[in-house]
């Protein structure tokens, strides 16, 4: 029969063994959350580089593409320069408000952008629409060319020297319709930039005939 000695040491083995099993849990609990927070910290500070790491490159490829820019835009200014006159240009401009969202491809078009409108300028090739008077125009050089190679031609046969008056008159009559589209696009070219666009041509061709027909049956009926 169990003494009361007996059953106060097994009353006190049974509340060691239960503070012991409470200490472990207690230690595995913080244990665990202390790899936990040290899992976090280690994470937190490989992001922190990363974003370190992302900065520096992005800080250096910043610099690179304002270098690259400055560059590319102080050769289009003297190109510009040499193109329309420096004294019209002035010095190259300061860079304005900055963009808050450049990226460096969108940068790179713009500046290819305007490399191909310098190069159009150049040939005359603008593409943009020349104002509507230039029809106008462009009649009025189709007369004025067909009434000069009229009087090319009456010159010819009136000199009287020269093998061939007729077929040369002809000729010139034919070179004058002709030469009233060169006109055109060299008045364009150097006016506006642009290149003269299929009515504008047909209308100086239609009047450079009108003239050349008008006045060549009023003065050339023997030709």
């Amino acid at each position: 029969m169990p003494t009361d000695t007996d059953t106060d040491y097994a009353a006190a083995v049974a509340a060691y063994l239960k503070e012991r099993a409470d200490a472990d849990a207690e230690i595995g609990a913080a244990v665990a959350s202390y790899r936990a927070e040290a899992g976090r910290l280690a994470a937190a500070v490989e992001a922190a580089r990363a974003a370190r790491e992302d900065a520096n490159s992005a800080a250096v490829n910043a610099a690179a593409l304002v270098a690259e820019t400055d560059k590319a835009v102080g050769v289009l200014w003297r190109s510009l320069g040499d193109f329309v006159g420096h004294r019209r240009t002035g010095p190259t401009p300061s860079a304005g408000e900055p963009d808050p969202d450049p990226g460096a491809e969108r940068v790179r078009a713009r500046i290819e952008r305007s490399e191909r409108l310098l190069s159009l300028a150049r040939q005359g090739e603008l593409p943009i629409e020349a104002p509507r008077h230039t029809e106008i125009t462009a009649a009025a050089i189709g007369l004025g060319t067909g009434a000069l190679a009229v009087w090319a031609a009456l010159a010819i046969l009136w000199s009287g020297s020269l093998p061939f008056a007729e077929a040369l008159a002809a000729l010139t009559l034919f070179v004058g319709i002709g030469t009233g589209p060169i006109v055109l696009g060299a008045w364009l070219s150097w006016q506006y930039r642009v290149r003269p666009r299929p009515g504008q041509t047909l209308v100086c061709v239609g009047a450079a005939i009108v003239a050349v027909c008008a006045l060549a049956g009023l003065f050339m009926r023997g030709l």
